[in-house]
């Protein structure tokens, strides 16, 4: 009788034994999956920040070869105005006398501000203007000249600003007193860039243009030019 109760025993423990080797398997199965799906989920995850990283390089390069494209066109298009003075002196007198602004650049400029001064009084118009020189009334104020305000110019264009050339009374105290006058202009470019250009002085051509580039037509506080 004890005999057939030990070999009960040894048969539920094989059993037992049995159970818990196959639990074991199933967990070994389990985890193996979840190794792999782990390791697909990783390689995936990995192939996205990859192409991510492609991605932006990309974008970046992209970006670089606009803006350098962008620079090269805005170079192709800048304006450069100047403020020059034509005049045609002979032994009897001046005959000619006129302001001219010019564009040796090469894209149109765009004046947004234009200030005109004398002895640095900022005036507004051309009569004020005549007005700061003080010019003897017994002088004509008769003139030649074109707007310049919100006024594109050309590339290689001469612009005539004022032309004193027909009134050789006015023309003639207008060059004697051309050391005092000043004018300065703002100008931009089709691309938005800003120039300021200034020069001091209209007797001849020994006076220089001065010119910078700001992010705007700066304010100065003063009266704009607008005849």
């Amino acid at each position: 009788m004890s005999g057939l109760f030990t070999l009960f025993e040894r048969s539920k423990n094989s059993q037992l034994y049995e159970s818990r080797f196959n639990f074991i398997k199933q967990m070994i199965k389990r985890k193996g999956k979840a190794d792999i799906n782990m390791m697909i989920a990783i390689g995936v995850l990995l192939a996205s920040i990859g192409t991510l990283i492609v991605a932006t390089r990309q974008a970046s390069i992209m970006n670089e070869q606009t803006k350098i494209l962008l620079d090269q066109t805005k170079s192709s298009l800048w304006p450069s105005l100047s403020l020059e003075m034509n005049r045609n002196i002979q032994q009897d007198g001046i005959k000619k006398y006129s302001y001219v602004i010019s564009n040796r650049g090469t894209g149109p400029a765009i004046v947004e501000k234009t200030y005109l001064a004398v002895d640095e009084k900022f005036v507004s118009n051309w009569s004020e203007f005549y007005d700061a020189l003080e010019v003897p009334e017994s002088v004509e104020r008769k003139h030649s000249i074109d707007n310049i305000l919100n006024r594109v110019i050309k590339p290689g264009e001469d612009f005539k600003l004022i032309d004193w050339s027909s009134n050789y009374d006015l023309m003639s105290f207008i060059y004697d007193q051309s050391d005092r006058i000043s004018i300065r202009i703002c100008y931009k470019s089709v691309f938005g860039d800003y120039w300021q250009v200034s020069r001091v002085g209209f007797k001849n051509n020994l006076e220089e243009n001065v010119s910078k580039q700001n992010e705007e037509c700066q304010d100065l506080q003063k009266k704009a030019f607008v005849q």
